[in-house]
């Protein structure tokens, strides 16, 4: 195997350095080791893990003491961290960030953020800055009578943190749409949620969670963090077969093989 083309290969580029960035990272990263126990020409070849952000520290969402823990973490783990540095190029060889690092990587995750779809620019809606839909606290088109909107191309103004709209997120989303359907069914009122706290993983059995002025970090946040998705889930029966998967994976090692998404490929005289 040629050295220079498995250090491209085990080289992985993340651009975003908020949840996503970072939780898929720690993620994948766990993974990558995982799976590389099963080929011995790759055990001991170096892997090289990079974060990139514009901002100037990681996970800007939650408290800085938090984030300065996760930051602390990835670093133990061999994650080289690069703030307040964007990525001027890519291509097939390599990536180049803004501050002249070259990396060669065969793959580059973004998760720098979204941005509204186009599509919304030709129904003559009224957009912000961001080219989200505008809508008032009731979640009411502005200047529109019968038309709503929420979501991702939605600029939601929430009542309970003012001038900062909510994120685009599936849990947002999903609070939304309940004040949205009580609003359709009854009075509207102003939509307004107040987070209880933030939470994220860094990889298997290590997270950081702040929750009703609490700040847990390792195995701790962690579970924290389990817990709170577990309640994110719909019907009693879906948690508990949750709740026996992640049991039975404290004992034994990551299954690295997938299958669930094969679906029912062609037979081989088919193809």
């Amino acid at each position: 195997m040629d050295p220079g083309g498995s250090a491209r290969e085990l080289t992985f580029a993340f651009v975003g350095a908020g949840y996503a960035g970072v939780e898929a990272l720690a993620e994948l990263a766990d993974l990558v080791a995982d799976a590389v126990r099963h080929y011995p020409e790759l055990r001991g070849r170096p892997q090289r893990w990079v974060l990139v952000d514009a901002a100037p520290n990681i996970l800007p969402e939650i408290p800085s003491r938090l984030g300065g823990y996760a930051a602390q973490q990835l670093s133990k783990r061999g994650v080289e961290i690069h703030v307040g540095t964007t990525l001027d190029s890519v291509d097939a060889e390599a990536a180049v960030l803004s501050n002249g690092t070259r990396i060669p990587t065969a793959t580059l995750v973004w998760t720098a953020g979204v941005r509204a779809n186009p599509v919304l620019a030709q129904l003559g809606l009224p957009l912000d800055d961001r080219h989200r839909v505008r809508v008032h606290e009731t979640l009411r088109v502005e200047g529109l009578e019968d038309v709503w909107a929420l979501g991702d191309c939605a600029g939601v103004p929430n009542a309970a943190t003012p001038g900062r709209p909510d994120p685009p997120t599936s849990q947002h989303a999903l609070r939304q749409a309940r004040r949205l359907a009580k609003n359709l069914t009854g009075t509207p009122q102003p939509y307004r949620y107040r987070s209880l706290g933030q939470v994220a993983t860094l990889g298997r059995y290590k997270g950081i969670a702040a929750v009703l002025g609490l700040r847990l970090t390792g195995f701790l946040g962690w579970f924290v963090t389990r817990t709170y998705h577990l309640y994110q889930l719909p019907l009693l029966s879906r948690k508990l077969r949750v709740v026996a998967d992640w049991t039975t994976s404290l004992f034994f090692r990551r299954d690295i093989a997938e299958l669930g998404m094969l679906g029912h490929p062609d037979r081989l005289g088919d193809v």
